[in-house]
């Protein structure tokens, strides 16, 4: 934080003190004695006189309090002469906050509430002379968007705003696709949570903190994935220290994790991680006034943090056998917390959690000499920093530490990849005759004994899966099997109209004409219609009308384009986020303590 930041942060948390004994004794600066409301004039002497009376309680200089006082009653008296003009006109005004970077010519600006976002953003690109489509600008938590009302996206009169400017001269290409990049994300991510993991090559899955995956509802995990994508988008530009850009991702990520149930949150630490990052972001971007608004960000995070972890870590030592790494991000969630506290005026609380952060700081200190001697040896900076972590500074543990996570990274990869092989090869064999999967296992054993592929499906599938049955049918009647088989192959036929027999056929099993038909044309067969309406529970989605890649997909040998759609969403997905799942834990806390060594100055 630059000096003249540290001047502001200092100001904001002296009025802040002020402002805290002053409304727990209920005084009122806008009214006598303090304030002469025939001639609307401060009185001086009353504030001398109330200045000295709370030197005690505020502990800081009286000329400092006197001045305070000063400026806490010209905010007041300008916020009730707003709130009269909004009553008469409907004119809202508004508090303007910059981030770092940006100056205004202004401290307010008004406005209707009836006026969209991009009417404001025209007005304060004005007042910070700075084009208008290189702005955001946030009020309590959300991104105002430009085409709705201000008042239909909960912004009251007297709000503060938060005025960020979305790249600069050297990165304006951040600017112009950071629209197309939060929205592209979305439909990727959307797309790809479809994705069966048990079957297909490129999905998207939400997993455990052992890297195990969730079994969701199709809706829910489709929104946690959204949510997750555009954290870790916005979690790359943090980590390039691009905190306007980062801010807004972050911000449209939370907006998408309040569509998820509540427990749905509590399986995964994400949301509470979320919350770290965001509140990480305001202080980055040194917007001091949005700090406050963190306090209950920061205790959300905390509890969520408990939840997960454990009051003392336990559950992660449990689990990974450690809690050093995970211990780095409650280290900056205490920073915060102490900056929070700062900034409301509660010196002694901050001044302990800054002094408990300090000594969390000694026990995550990392030697440089072990750091470079394990990277040396072929493992990443991450990977070491957060295994010596793991290992409170041993490097032969560190070492076990990281090649034990990739051992474990490894088995979870090959099961799943297992996995979707096999639920590739039970799409290709279908079902039975009683609607039940054909067994993999069965169709291996027949395979093994000679069998081939059409036929020992066909068997099966007459067999209702008995192996039994099926080698019978092998030995006493081969013909009828594989004219079974041929018979089957034929019928994977392209559809684009369905027949009214093919229909009549699907309609026959006890599914709805509409439902049917979409299926068929889906799916291009009979039998494959018949196994996704059972999968569906009799409902099927039509493919996208904007999707040529999906409608090709459906059709016999067009596969391969859908497969290229996906490669491309999955890449955009994966650009810029790191492979090591522990990414997020390896904070080289080099800023952290720049921040604490500063805050502990402005405490004494």
């Amino acid at each position: 934080m630059d000096s003249e930041n540290l001047a502001l942060a200092q100001e904001e948390a002296t009025l802040t003190k002020i402002r805290n004994v002053l409304n727990s004794n209920k005084v009122k600066l806008w009214e006598p004695p303090y304030y002469d409301t025939e001639k609307k004039v401060p009185n001086e002497a009353g504030l001398h006189e109330l200045a000295v009376t709370l030197a005690n309680d505020v502990n800081l200089p009286r000329p400092h309090i006197f001045q305070g006082l000063q400026m806490l009653q010209q905010n007041a008296i300008e916020k009730l002469a707003a709130r009269d003009r909004f009553k008469e006109s409907g004119v809202a005004n508004f508090k303007i906050r910059c981030a770092k970077g940006l100056k205004c010519k202004a401290k307010t600006c008004d406005i209707a509430l009836g006026s969209t976002g991009a009417e404001l953003i025209e007005q304060i690109s004005s007042l910070v002379n700075c084009p208008k489509d290189k702005l955001k600008i946030i009020c309590n938590g959300r991104v105002i968007g430009q085409d709705s009302s201000l008042a239909s996206q909960n912004v009251k009169n007297n709000a503060t705003i938060m005025v960020v400017m979305v790249g600069n001269h050297e990165v304006l290409a951040i600017v112009a696709e950071q629209r197309k990049l939060m929205e592209e994300t979305k439909a990727d991510a959307a797309r790809l949570s479809g994705r069966d993991a048990k079957k297909d090559d490129y999905f998207l899955q939400v997993a455990d903190q052992s890297g195990n995956s969730l079994d969701l509802p199709p809706e829910e995990k489709k929104s946690i994935i959204i949510a997750m994508s555009l954290h870790e988008k916005g979690r790359a530009a943090l980590k390039k220290k691009q905190y306007p850009a980062a801010l807004v991702l972050l911000l449209e990520a939370e907006q998408e994790f309040s569509q998820c149930r509540s427990d749905l949150l509590g399986m995964v630490d994400n949301f509470a991680i979320l919350s770290l990052d965001i509140a990480w972001c305001y202080l980055a971007l040194q917007t001091v006034s949005e700090l406050p608004d963190a306090e209950s960000r920061l205790a959300m995070c905390e509890e969520k943090f408990k939840s997960s972890y454990g009051d003392n870590m336990e559950r992660v030592a449990a689990l990974k056998g450690s809690k050093g790494s995970e211990q780095a991000l409650i280290t900056r969630l205490h920073l915060l917390q102490g900056i929070v506290a700062f900034h409301l005026g509660r010196d002694r609380e901050a001044k302990l959690l800054l002094e408990k952060v300090t000594l969390e700081m000694q026990l995550l200190a990392v030697d440089e000499m072990d750091l470079m001697e394990i990277a040396s040896m072929g493992y990443t900076i991450s990977e070491a920093r957060v295994g010596l972590r793991a290992t409170l500074g041993d490097r032969k543990l560190a070492i076990d530490h990281i090649i034990k996570r990739r051992e474990e990274k490894e088995n979870i990869l090959r099961k799943e990849k297992e996995e979707r092989d096999r639920g590739k090869l039970r799409d290709r064999l279908g079902r039975c005759a009683d609607g039940s999967w054909i067994n993999v296992g069965y169709y291996n054993t027949l395979r093994n004994m000679g069998f081939t592929e059409k036929v020992a499906a066909a068997a099966l599938r007459q067999a209702s899966n008995s192996l039994n049955t099926a080698v019978q049918l092998l030995q006493e009647e081969p013909d009828l099997i594989a004219l079974a088989a041929d018979e089957r192959e034929r019928g994977k036929e392209v559809v684009s109209q369905p027949s009214d027999e093919m229909v009549a056929s699907v309609v026959a099993m006890g599914f709805e004409a509409d439902m049917a038909k979409i299926a068929l044309i889906n799916e291009g067969s009979v039998e494959g219609a018949v196994e996704k309406l059972m999968e569906g529970g009799g409902v099927v989605e039509p493919m996208d009308d904007h999707s040529e890649e999906e409608e090709s997909a459906a059709k016999p040998g067009k596969r391969r384009k859908k497969l290229e759609a996906d490669e491309k969403a999955y890449n955009r997905i994966k650009e810029d986020i790191e492979e090591n799942e522990e990414d997020h834990l390896d904070l080289d806390m080099v800023e952290e303590g720049q921040l604490l060594q500063q805050y502990l100055g402005l405490l004494k």
